[in-house]
């Protein structure tokens, strides 16, 4: 019953990106880039939430300042991370995302037409370029989403962070928000496509100040991140155990 279940949800789930995308693609180039995308994109990741029988609890909400730009650093355990965050996070966001996903029919196309900036870690000499085209995303009052872990963890630990999250806020002078996530790898863990309904917990943490401090601090900063992600997952896996 729940490979069935999860056939019908899949289903279900390529009939609302079809129906989001493509307006969404039309709906991104309406100036500024990308952001009436993002109202679709909220109702795509709502409507996905929704039908895949996934609840969202948010803690500490009101840490986001209204008006404010971020750099956001959140784990990553499943590729529901993507769809809790693009519902709750209130402020205009942008994704880095693995270059492959944008070869997707509507779901790629639609994400570039809206400015979501590629990633390619297997060709690690784009890495500037990458840095450039998000420093250009956080202009306008624009926010970034990036997983520093880079891939979706195989058992459910943390990963270890990389640094790009910490380089990118401290080059654009950007406060960090942390969120930890929590019950998304139990609903659809990497490796399968066997969605279990149920509540997903979003714990938001203060913002960390990085202006004025140097790049060379990228280390600590990495370090103090994910320290701070790590608290917050606990909060949020003691919530929705």
């Amino acid at each position: 019953m729940r490979a069935v279940r999860s056939a019908i949800v899949w289903a279900i789930i390529l009939v609302l990106t079809v129906l989001f995308g493509l307006p969404g693609i039309f709906a991104a180039l309406i100036p500024p880039r990308g952001d009436w995308f993002l109202r679709f994109a909220r109702g795509w990741a709502r409507s996905v939430l929704a039908v895949a029988g996934i609840s969202v609890r948010v803690l500490h909400g009101d840490r986001i300042e209204r008006g404010r730009s971020f750099v956001v650093v959140a784990n990553h355990e499943s590729f529901c991370d993507i769809l809790v965050l693009l519902a709750n996070l209130p402020m205009q966001v942008r994704f880095l995302a693995k270059r492959s996903v944008f070869r997707v029919p509507v779901l790629g196309w639609s994400i570039a037409a809206a400015g979501f900036v590629p990633v390619d870690r297997e060709d690690r000499s784009r890495g500037a370029a990458t840095v450039e085209a998000a420093l250009r995303r956080l202009e306008g009052g624009r926010s970034l989403v990036i997983f520093p872990e880079e891939t979706r963890t195989p058992t459910g630990d943390l990963l270890p962070f990389k640094r790009g999250a910490a380089h990118l806020a401290l080059r654009s002078g950007l406060p960090i928000l942390p969120v930890g996530l929590a019950g998304t790898y139990r609903v659809l863990p990497r490796g399968t496509l066997a969605i279990s309904p149920g509540p997903v917990v979003m714990a938001v943490g203060d913002p960390i100040e990085v202006s004025g401090r140097s790049v060379r601090e990228r280390d600590a900063v990495t370090r103090a991140v994910r320290e701070e992600i790590e608290s917050l997952r606990a909060e949020a896996r003691q919530v929705v155990a």
